[in-house]
């Protein structure tokens, strides 16, 4: 982890763009053998700041992936049984349109 700032003194705030924070983050999570102890000592933070901007990391990170939320699903393609299929059986307003397991119909009970 590389930290291109000079060290600060104590009780002096370090501000951080948000572009450094998620490249920070990002190289966490790719080196994968560092401790968010270590993390926190090299960039002067506190481990409660480190788990804050990885929280707001990954929620930016989820809203900038495609895709997310509900997708629009096709059902033309569906068959939907008809009258005229032939029915083997009905229990109880269950349509079987071929044989089951005893099992499988214990299991409706």
């Amino acid at each position: 982890m590389k930290r291109s700032k000079e060290p600060r003194t104590p009780g002096q705030r370090q501000s951080f763009k948000e572009q450094e924070i998620f490249a920070a983050i990002e190289q966490y999570e790719q080196a994968g053998n560092i401790s968010v102890k270590e993390f926190a000592a090299a960039f002067q933070v506190s481990e409660a700041t480190f788990y804050n901007w990885r929280k707001r990391y990954r929620a930016k990170d989820k809203q900038s992936i495609p895709g997310t939320g509900f997708i629009p699903v096709d059902m033309s393609e569906i068959h939907a049984p008809t009258s005229q299929d032939r029915i083997f059986a009905e229990f109880r307003g269950i349509i079987f349109y071929q044989r089951v397991e005893a099992s499988y119909l214990k299991s409706l009970l």
